[in-house]
């Protein structure tokens, strides 16, 4: 039984919960630079752990075992961490197990810490690339474990998934993330909504409340790096508790993103590089 701390925690800004590697840029790999960078105090927790990103072929590592993964967010529990943490990142999970885990322990740290920021971005997979983790998961993903976030970062892909329906134009997208809206979820952001009327060198967002549409779009650029969303979602917290307003801090993260894959493809990078320290 974990063991409670008599002395204060050190004050921590983000829990981010999601796939770590080694070297590269997705997941943690990216979206904990991206805090440390925005001058925020940051915290890893691991769902899966690799030498380095699947697509340079299989890698060493492996998933958190289920005990491991409970524990470690227990521990933050114990040691205060999470009474006190203004936010809470949640990415890749490695199975559905780690799902359950992590819905109980969200629901514990909402009611001791009402006013945590909690962000999940379900991901699933991608138009190029199909679902990429179990059907258990997804299946997790469409029961109320999303509805413990403040907000919600699926691309459009994911949001098909969850809704189990093909999205095709705007009004079906809205209709779909609106659907994903309750008492504690109050936005969904759609990355890489897909727009039959958009230009098809631009990329499309949309921010959708249940009062508001936000459309926002920004040109493609060509790099070959993965783990966007990933930095996207941390720019996007980062903000958030900069006390910038919704709008604003997307078109901030959209802004730091581009400028990451700008670079990229500069120098022909196979991930994302350098990253712009807080002001």
């Amino acid at each position: 039984m974990p063991q409670f701390s008599p002395l204060s925690p050190a004050p921590i800004d983000v829990i981010s919960i999601q796939s770590q590697v080694i070297y590269g840029s997705v997941g943690n790999g990216i979206a904990y630079r991206t805090l440390l960078a925005k001058g925020l105090q940051a915290l890893q927790v691991p769902t899966v752990l690799f030498g380095c990103p699947p697509y340079y072929g299989p890698p060493h590592g492996g998933v958190i075992p289920d005990d491991w993964f409970g524990g470690f967010l227990d521990d933050l529990l114990a040691r205060g961490v999470a009474q006190q943490t203004r936010a809470v990142i949640v990415g890749y999970l490695g199975n559905d197990r780690q799902c359950l885990l992590l819905a109980d322990w969200l629901r514990r740290v909402r009611a001791l810490n009402p006013q945590v920021l909690i962000v999940i971005d379900p991901v699933i997979g991608d138009y190029g690339e199909g679902v990429y983790v179990h059907q258990r998961l997804v299946d997790c993903y469409r029961s109320p474990f999303l509805q413990l976030a403040d907000g919600l970062t699926p691309n459009g892909f994911e949001l098909e998934q969850i809704s189990g329906a093909t999205l095709s134009c705007r009004e079906q997208i809205v209709n779909a993330a609106r659907a994903l809206l309750n008492d504690a979820t109050r936005w969904v952001l759609v990355t890489s909504a897909p727009d039959r009327q958009a230009d098809p060198q631009d990329i499309s967002l949309l921010w959708v409340t249940a009062d508001e549409v936000k459309a926002i779009s920004h040109r493609k650029i060509d790099a070959n790096v993965k783990g966007t969303g990933d930095m996207f979602t941390a720019l996007l917290v980062s903000q958030l508790l900069a006390g910038e307003p919704a709008e604003n801090a997307v078109y901030h993260a959209i802004e730091e993103v581009c400028a990451a894959l700008t670079e990229a493809a500069r120098y022909g990078w196979g991930e994302i590089g350098r990253l712009t320290a807080s002001a």
